[in-house]
């Protein structure tokens, strides 16, 4: 299984899983984009699922990692689900993760902050992929710089 394909399966499984069921939103897309990136992080998350959502203190404290960089990724995760966790995950220790893994927690970022909608297609070769929209991270960027154009305004007609 590829990254889009161990996601999809995950966001699957956990959504069926759910007593609220539905969507899964930004902070479970987020964390389980991050845990899909490599086949053992994908594997062990999964045996954290609940009804009640996604056990991310069990998995850190019971899981042992084969790298660091693993660990840091689900540290990430973690952070990115439930917003108020301490992160060893910092610039620097970020820095230090193998290319993949920097791109897939600079990929969560996005997600968990509702710019990019992540959704998984089939391929012209049928292999699944991944489809990240970010027309809502621009939509947003474009009103920011229109505020910041009128602030502008005003501050010349004050000056």
């Amino acid at each position: 299984m590829n990254h889009a394909e161990r996601y999809e399966s995950l966001i699957t499984k956990l959504s069926s899983m759910r007593w609220r069921g539905g969507e899964l939103d930004c902070s479970y897309q987020a964390a389980l984009y991050l845990m899909a990136s490599h086949p053992v992080l994908a594997e062990k998350v999964e045996r954290y699922f609940s009804p009640d959502g996604i056990d991310f203190g069990g998995l850190m404290k019971k899981e042992e990692f084969d790298y660091d960089w693993m660990k840091l990724t689900a540290d990430a995760a973690r952070n990115l689900f439930s917003w108020n966790s301490k992160c060893a995950a910092t610039p620097f220790e970020i820095s230090r993760m193998p290319a993949p893994a920097i791109q897939a927690i600079y990929t969560s970022f996005f997600i968990a902050n509702g710019d990019y909608t992540v959704s998984v297609r089939e391929n012209e070769d049928g292999k699944k992929v991944f489809v990240m929209d970010d027309s809502a991270g621009r939509e947003r960027e474009k009103i920011r710089q229109q505020f910041d154009r009128m602030l502008a305004d005003i501050g010349a007609e004050m000056g």
